[in-house]
Order: C-alpha cells, then structure tokens, then sequence
C-alpha cells in the first residue's frame, strides 16, 4: 500500500526506483537519499485511518486498512541464515546478480543487509539464535580472527574481490546449516 501511495499519491516513485532516483538527485549522498525516502515512510506512516481507507486498492483480499492490525506474525519470518541461503540459491554462479539484493557488490553493504536484517528481527521480537551461532563457527572453525567480523578478513583472503568475499560467506553459511540441518 506504501508503495502505491508513494507512487500515485506523492508521484515519487521513479521508474527506476526511488534509490537509484534519489541517490542521482542527491549527487550519491545516500544519507540525504535515504533520509527524503524515510520522510516519506514517517508521512505515510502518520495518515489517518480514513486517510487509508481511501486509498484506492486494486488487488486481491480486503482493503489492508480495512483489516485489524495484529502485533502476531502470520507466520514466523525466515531466520537470517535462511535469508542468507535464499541469496546464495537467487544468486547462484551469476556475476553481478548479488545487486539484486545489495546494489552495489560490497561487503560493507553486504554486512549493513546482515545486520539490519537481524535488528529487524529482533524490533520484531522475532529470535535468532542460530545467527550468532553461525558467528561463533566461523571463529571456531574457519579461523575467523578473535574480534573481527567477516567483512574484512573475507575481502583479505579474496584478494580484495568484495563478490567473491560475500559468496564466501554465503558457502560457509550452506556448509554450517548442511552440518546442523535442525539449528
């Protein structure tokens, strides 16, 4: 419904896609491209209910405003691991195609995903206890250096390739859930 509202009510949804569109009028600042986006996310956010409601809707199921909000997941979201196995499955040998998930191929962008992903989870009040498991192996037993999160050390041992460094960390995640199918 946001999408809709952004795109037919506010007219500010390009083509292609407020992030590309936002971040060409802002010279590349992402924060000011994120934050014009996130103004219209706290806009939307505050409509009233009869605001809402008379929102046109055009696909299947009741009106989303006519429903009564739940604070219960219809069912329990993906857990990171899941999320980041979907990716590597999405993603397979394609050069390039990890963009559709983080645009540009950085293992910096790539660990902002991972983690705001968790915070999410977590704002959610959703739990992921085989993430932080997951962690604990890579220092474990992929000699992932005391301290250090994988970003870095990944990139060092691909030689600065940041795709290859991410579909590292995408192999070592298929490798710990081959091992532990029922974390």
């Amino acid at each position: 419904m946001f999408r809709d509202w952004l795109r037919d009510v506010k007219q500010a949804l390009p083509g292609q896609g407020w992030a590309a569109a936002y971040l060409e009028e802002f010279q590349g600042d992402q924060d000011r491209a994120l934050r014009k986006y996130l103004d219209f996310v706290a806009e939307f956010r505050a409509l009233p209910p009869q605001s809402l409601a008379a929102l046109r809707w055009l696909y299947q199921g009741p009106h989303p405003a006519l429903r009564t909000p739940s604070w219960t997941f219809s069912r329990p979201p993906p857990t990171t691991l899941d999320v980041l196995l979907n990716i590597r499955q999405e993603v397979g040998t394609v050069p390039g195609r990890l963009g559709m998930f983080i645009g540009t191929i950085d293992v910096r962008r790539m660990a902002g995903f991972v983690d705001g992903y968790r915070l999410c989870l977590a704002l959610a009040g959703a739990r992921d206890e085989e993430y932080p498991r997951f962690e604990r192996w890579l220092h474990e037993e992929k000699s992932l250096p005391a301290g250090q999160e994988w970003p870095r050390p990944f990139l060092q041992e691909c030689q600065g390739d940041d795709e290859q460094a991410i579909h590292r960390l995408l192999g070592f995640a298929a490798e710990f859930r081959s091992a532990r199918p029922h974390s």
